[in-house]
């Protein structure tokens, strides 16, 4: 509400000042309530969504890790002229990569030499993911020179029992897919 006066100094000069009652300075505390309650209300509703799909969120984060290194492993190998290959270790909780030799240029005629690639270091699982059954028989996923590999899987599974699984086709072709 504005209310205005006239506040003169003497008859030649009045001068009009202006005064507002009630003006709005904050928050009133019916609408800091009101803000707290909708705050409230969405993180009852958020909290334990966010929470349960966490385990999902690291099996996913988990496949594209191995997908990563899959990918890592074949440039790695076309690159370098010299076969590549990750390896998963003796209880499956982590995985390395590892070149062959000189001269090991096809893996499954050649015979390779593998140490570890020295600028990679080993990735290890989170604490929830296991790996199911033993991934491409031997626990090593080759790629050739030539983008080839040999064909297998990697099947991860989390707490709840959701899997995912990397797929490595023989034509060097690496991809994820859900289920079992």
């Amino acid at each position: 509400m504005v209310i205005a006066w006239f506040k003169g100094q003497g008859w030649g000069s009045p001068k009009i000042q202006l005064q507002t009652k009630g003006s709005p300075r904050g928050f009133t505390l019916v609408e800091l309530i009101i803000v707290v309650a909708i705050i409230g209300i969405a993180a009852a509703i958020g909290i334990p969504n966010w929470v349960a799909g966490k385990p999902l969120r690291e099996l996913k984060g988990a496949a594209r890790q191995v997908f990563g290194e899959f990918m890592r492993a074949k440039g790695r190998a076309m690159s370098t002229m010299q076969a590549h290959c990750v390896e998963f270790d003796e209880d499956l909780r982590s995985l390395r990569l590892m070149e062959g030799g000189p001269g090991c240029i096809k893996a499954g005629t050649d015979m390779c030499a593998w140490t570890p690639a020295q600028d990679v270091p080993t990735w290890f699982l989170p604490g929830n993911i296991q790996v199911v059954g033993t991934p491409f028989g031997d626990r090593r996923a080759v790629f050739n020179v030539d983008g080839t590999a040999e064909s297998g899987r990697v099947t991860l599974q989390n707490s709840r029992g959701d899997r995912y699984r990397v797929i490595v086709h023989w034509t060097g072709r690496v991809r994820i897919a859900k289920g079992p």
